[in-house]
């Protein structure tokens, strides 16, 4: 995914599948930290890939967001998805409530856990900051997660490429 990524207005279905890869990727990453034991370093790919499939399912369903945005008279929030938040970089709650709202259940939960595991990468064990209390919580939690996105991924429309680091991450999470 070093390529830059073309623009989401001009090309969506593009955009949105090279994102959809890059949290296969990302995933696949993930597992491959923690087999070598490094469960923060695993922590922070599994929220980038989240965030990538986020943003993956915000493109592809972008006009029913930006429809219902403007029925609702949310005009701020018609320019912040077009500036902003088609990339899941930040509001990712609030992207969730709108993924809910087209049918994603679940996906606000998801993204709690997943801010709970972004908290974990960047301050392991802080007693203070941290929602677990051991690395094995840690470890669980992430591989919970790991299948989870996994199931969501596995019910989009998927292109050879998809299916196959589905079953090379399958695979490789077999082995931990």
């Amino acid at each position: 995914m070093e390529s830059q990524l073309p623009k989401f207005t001009r090309e969506p279905e593009k955009y949105s599948r090279l994102r959809l890869l890059e949290a296969l990727e990302e995933l696949y990453l993930s597992l491959e930290m923690l087999k070598e034991g490094y469960s923060r370093n695993s922590a922070s790919k599994l929220f980038l890939s989240w965030k990538a499939l986020l943003s993956s399912l915000v493109v592809s369903n972008f006009n029913k967001i930006i429809e219902k945005k403007k029925r609702e008279g949310k005009d701020d929030e018609v320019k912040w998805y077009l500036r902003i938040g088609y990339s899941a970089t930040t509001g990712l709650i609030g992207i969730s409530q709108d993924l809910e709202d087209l049918g994603f259940k679940g996906i606000i939960n998801l993204t709690t856990a997943m801010l709970g595991i972004h908290r974990y990468a960047y301050n392991g064990l802080d007693k203070d900051i941290s929602p677990f209390h051991s690395r094995n919580d840690a470890i669980i939690s992430i591989k919970v997660l790991i299948k989870t996105e996994i199931e969501i991924i596995s019910s989009m429309k998927l292109e050879d490429e998809e299916k196959e680091l589905i079953e090379k991450i399958k695979a490789k999470l077999g082995t931990i």
